[in-house]
């Protein structure tokens, strides 16, 4: 992975936080070198709160606007402003037509023709990241159409990742995170709701024990892993 001004990176996520959580200091890195980003969020990440099919009401509304507010501002921190936002219910990608996440990644590879992708791993417990990898996959099948990033990575999500019972994440692409720790924490700060104390893997305390873990396995202070998915030398 080379990281400078040439590249187009695209995060196709599934749901605003996880955008920060799996490659929030590499993003900052990047737009530092000059590259350009953009972010897809394919669903909204509140609705798996509520009991199921109780959507409209006055706090599910409030909190899903809370939400957005809170992936516009954490984006604003990382400095990306190329962001689109899906509304597809949380954990409920598997009732949705698959061919519908394949043909909405497709549209923004046409568009922003990406030269890296970053999106989740097949190994997450989540059923919508997986779900989302598996789009990812499909809207990258090699063919002649131009538009096809060259690198496409899956990031770890700390929680979704960490629960699985087997398979793992196969970390062998690190990036060296060190100098912009605390831009990534602070991104990750503006959603208030989404961390609790320690150990709960999403505290703040938790986010820098994997960097660090990381960071050892790579010979730094403090890294993003990531799994190479799939190359493409020209």
């Amino acid at each position: 992975m080379l990281l400078n001004k040439y590249q187009k990176i695209l995060v196709i996520a599934a749901h605003p936080d996880d955008e920060v959580l799996g490659c929030g200091g590499t993003l900052v890195k990047s737009i530092k070198l000059g590259a350009s980003v953009r972010v897809v969020f394919l669903g909204e990440g509140v609705s798996a709160r509520f009991p199921f099919g109780q959507y409209e009401n006055d706090e599910f509304i409030a909190q899903s606007k809370i939400r957005l507010q809170e992936a516009k501002k954490a984006l604003k921190v990382i400095g990306v402003n190329d962001i689109y936002f899906g509304d597809r219910l949380a954990v409920q990608f598997d009732t949705l037509p698959h061919i519908t996440l394949v043909k909405n990644i497709e549209e923004h590879i046409n568009d922003f023709q990406p030269t890296i992708i970053f999106t989740h791993n097949s190994s997450e417990v989540n059923i919508d990241h997986r779900l989302t990898y598996e789009a990812v996959e499909a809207a990258c099948r090699p063919t002649n159409r131009k538009g096809l990033p060259s690198e496409i990575y899956t990031f770890e999500i700390v929680c979704s990742g960490s629960f699985k019972f087997s398979p793992f994440f196969l970390a062998n692409v690190f990036v060296d995170i060190s100098d912009v720790w605390d831009v990534k924490i602070e991104a990750w700060k503006c959603y208030d709701k989404e961390s609790r104390p320690f150990p709960f893997p999403r505290s703040i305390k938790g986010l820098e024990t994997l960097a660090m873990y990381r960071g050892l396995s790579s010979g730094m202070e403090k890294a993003e892993a990531f799994s190479l998915a799939r190359m493409i030398v020209r």
